[in-house]
């Protein structure tokens, strides 16, 4: 069977943020995250997301942090924190963001 494990990054967006929280900038990215379904989610043929905050001062994603991980239990924050270590992202972002990564196993 062929499984097609597809990512997609989408810029997490809320309403205005209260002082200190992350900004609502779109990521674009130069050098998308590129994540890894994790092994579990792959053996039990389960989708699922992540949702990180990450500090952009130096145009890389770095300090990263999970913020949501849906369903919990089989890895996808941890795989989505691993795919952050090669991004760029293209429009000179500064300070904290969030963005969610996407797995979809079908």
């Amino acid at each position: 069977m062929l499984l097609l494990v597809m990512m997609s990054i989408v810029a997490f967006q809320e309403t205005p943020p209260p002082a200190g929280a992350p900004a609502t900038a779109s990521v674009r990215w130069s050098a998308p995250p590129r994540a890894e379904t994790p092994p579990k989610a792959l053996q039990d043929k389960v989708s699922g997301a992540a949702t990180l905050r990450c500090d952009f001062t130096s145009g890389s994603p770095t300090a990263c942090r999970i913020i949501a991980e849906n369903p919990v239990g089989y890895g996808f924050g941890m795989a989505a924190l691993r795919a952050t270590r090669s991004a760029r992202a293209a429009n000179g972002l500064d300070g904290l963001h969030e963005f969610s990564v996407a797995f979809e196993v079908r």
